[in-house]
């Protein structure tokens, strides 16, 4: 009989842990690529809820960077790699489970460090992460808040936005009525609360910076200002009707900078006017008419404004330099009434078309990419379609007048 000869000793035990750690994280890349992908998805929703266990690993990749002199780059995949790293025994017992008479041997063999296998590691899982919506496939999966006044209904809603909470804050009301308020809603359809004050009237445009909540009111002519909390109290009221700075005719809707500042919409003035977080000081921001303006949204760099008239979007600095205008035959041929639109992060142009009851999705070319739903009064259908919103989960939260689900959101099935 052979004699038995013993595994020959590891130099570095450490080491051989380290590279049995990630031949096994490459197994698992090559052979269950899916149910990493999943197991990421999950890691980052779990970490972004606890925002302690969020604070410990980013102090982890901020050391993880400086030990690599800035060879990793620093994106949401480091979580899920730490996270692989700092639990590999149990995902061994999922990933591979040797036979009970087979003996494997791992040696430390491989001269690449870490950190560039890690790297390595990451490149293969980025490709699989998407960073904006595939709309072709983007189904209603929830469908809620038929037309009318009780708690959980919706009356007329015009503008919706999400706070950091991933709740729905919703402006709803009709000047004819006695119902102007602002519903509140989890992404997942359930309703949480609502408020309002004594002087709304026709609540039309809402943006959210903070904890600070901006509301417009088309028949008062004026911003509300309220402070995200347990019985929203009003911080301020600006405005009254007149055409010099500081006072409006339509106000229709409003975005926020990232230091504060409050851009406004004024359709019948024509212009867009920029207060500060107070909604003091007001400015405009060009001296140049903006026809019939609707809606605003702000990237770090740029100011996009939605124009209905001549179905067009134009694009300023913050210092009010006209930059572009996105006039194309796609956009003035496909759309009859834009009046809400939202940027996803590729700049694409998400609008809602009033007239036609649908939603249609162009890139920032203006090229036609695809079109959401259709007239009617089921899921998946508009009527009036008009403010939209993207979730951090990428999903797309549209309101209209459709008298059985004036809330829908759509996701990628």
């Amino acid at each position: 009989m052979a004699a038995y000869n013993a595994p020959v000793p590891l130099v570095d035990p450490i080491e051989t842990q380290i590279h049995l750690h990630f031949n096994q994280m490459v197994y698992c890349v090559n052979q269950r690529r899916e149910a990493v992908l999943t197991m990421y998805r999950d890691l980052r929703q779990e970490i972004d809820s606890r925002p302690l266990v969020r604070a410990r690993r980013e102090l982890e990749l901020t050391a993880l960077r400086t030990e690599t002199d800035n060879a990793i780059q620093m994106n949401q995949l480091h979580e899920f790699q730490l996270k692989l790293l700092s639990e590999i025994d149990l995902e061994l017992a999922e990933i591979r489970t040797p036979h009970p008479d087979t003996r494997v041997v791992f040696r430390s063999e491989s001269t690449v460090p870490l950190e560039q296998l890690i790297a390595q590691l990451g490149e293969v899982l980025e490709e699989e992460v998407p960073t904006v919506p595939d709309y072709q496939a983007m189904r209603p999966v929830v469908a809620v808040g038929k037309l009318g006044n009780a708690p959980g209904e919706l009356f007329y809603p015009h503008a919706v936005a999400i706070d950091s909470n991933d709740r729905l804050f919703i402006a709803e009301g009709n000047y004819l009525f006695p119902h102007a308020r602002i519903s509140v809603f989890s992404v997942k359809g359930e309703f949480l609360t609502c408020f309002s004050h004594q002087e709304m009237r026709e609540p039309h445009g809402v943006a959210i910076h903070g904890d600070n909540l901006y509301v417009t009111d088309t028949d008062v002519y004026s911003i509300f200002h309220f402070k995200i909390a347990t019985d929203f109290p009003l911080i301020a009221k600006r405005g009254s009707f007149g055409q010099q700075i500081g006072k409006f005719n339509s106000p229709r809707n409003l975005a926020v900078s990232n230091n504060g500042d409050v851009y406004v919409t004024e359709y019948y003035n024509h212009r867009v006017q920029i207060f500060d977080s107070s909604l003091l000081h007001p400015r405009s921001l060009t001296q140049q008419l903006i026809d019939h303006p609707q809606d605003i949204k702000l990237t770090a760099d740029e100011v996009y404004v939605l124009c209905d008239d001549n179905r067009c979007v134009h694009v300023f600095s913050h210092a009010g330099e006209r930059l572009r205008s996105l006039i194309s035959r796609g956009l003035q041929m496909q759309v009859t009434f834009p009046i809400y639109f939202c940027l996803d992060s590729a700049e694409n142009i998400i609008i809602s078309d009033y007239f036609t009851d649908r939603i249609k999705i162009f890139t920032k070319a203006g090229n036609l990419i695809t079109t959401l739903g259709e007239g009617g009064h089921l899921p998946g259908m508009f009527h009036y379609p008009r403010g939209l919103a993207l979730t951090k989960e990428l999903s797309l939260v549209v309101v209209s007048w459709n008298e059985n689900f004036c809330l829908q959101i759509f996701s990628c099935l």
